[in-house]
């Protein structure tokens, strides 16, 4: 989606809540207005070298909230403890370029309580850090209309999308990298549309031996529909459905896996699956489940179809 300049609030090397004529009138123009612009640099820099943006940042967030115009990150790597974001808050940057590295385990992004939230163009790295056991560089507990699009999930020690109790949820065309989950929806609002996930690249995935959800590509605890996403290199499930949930699953690239796709027993006959191709599943390209476990013959073979075909 593209933004009118005059629109944007810049960040980094200057905060300004206008642009063009609007900027006298805003009084934040210089580079000191939330304190340092973002490192040069976007390569990994030797641990506690880098300067702390995080305050300056957050003061960009709320102000940008506060106005109802867009937070624009410039290019440039930005070294911050977790963010909050407000109600309103559309937060976007060039994609690949503007960074947000995590100084701590708190993870990157956190949304709480909030609604029309938005996130596209940036990168989230997590620096190999670990955000707990729950943790994950976004967080959403019981937010409305939340979009992530555009973004870039990178080298999680936990989780990289973590979305619980949310309504209106719209995730596409992110990508996640080296995590020990990727993108992870429960408990959606009752009575609210479904959550999209779509067109995202989730890949290269680990375990992590004291979690629940751990080496899944998407998993899913909500009424959900997940279509043209990828998931690839995981040593749990591409897609893992809970039993709570009402859901879709077409048209997904999984590759390189334990298990392709795992959904609750209950449902195996009337599951929607379209499209899906699954090859390299270990374990088999669609299992059923019973609470955490799989169960009985891979329900791909029981169709007399190759694992590589389309379901």
């Amino acid at each position: 989606m593209s933004v009118s300049r005059r629109g944007l609030i810049l960040a980094g090397l200057g905060v300004t809540l206008a642009a063009g004529a609007r900027l006298a009138s805003a009084r934040w123009t210089t580079p000191s207005a939330f304190g340092a612009a973002p490192l040069g640099s976007t390569a990994p820099a030797p641990m506690g070298s880098t300067a702390d943006h995080t305050a300056m940042l957050q003061s960009a967030v709320d102000a940008a909230a506060q106005s109802g115009r867009p937070l624009f990150l410039p290019p440039g790597l930005y070294s911050t403890r977790r963010l909050e974001l407000r109600s309103g808050t559309h937060l976007t940057g060039v994609p690949g370029k503007s960074i947000l590295r995590c100084r701590d385990g708190g993870g990157l992004i956190g949304v709480e309580r909030a609604a029309d939230v938005r996130l596209d163009g940036l990168v989230l790295d997590g620096d190999g850090r670990d955000m707990g056991v729950d943790g994950a560089l976004l967080l959403a507990i019981m937010a409305k209309r939340l979009r992530l699009s555009n973004c870039r999930f990178l080298r999680s020690g936990s989780g990289g999308i973590l979305v619980s109790h949310c309504e209106d949820v719209v995730v596409t065309n992110n990508i996640v990298d080296k995590a020990a989950t990727g993108i992870v929806v429960t408990k959606g609002a009752l009575g609210g549309s479904p959550v999209l996930i779509q067109g995202n690249l989730v890949r290269n995935l680990f375990f992590r031996k004291i979690a629940l959800a751990h080496g899944n590509g998407i998993k899913l605890d909500a009424d959900a529909v997940v279509k043209g996403n990828i998931v690839e290199n995981a040593p749990g499930f591409g897609i893992l459905v809970g039993s709570a949930a009402e859901f879709s699953v077409s048209h997904n690239r999984i590759r390189d896996i334990h298990i392709g796709i795992g959904i609750p027993a209950e449902v195996t006959g009337t599951a929607r699956l379209a499209g899906n191709r699954i090859s390299n599943a270990q374990n088999g390209a669609i299992r059923a489940m019973r609470g955490p476990a799989p169960i009985g013959p891979d329900l791909a073979d029981q169709r007399g179809v190759a694992a590589t075909a389309a379901f």
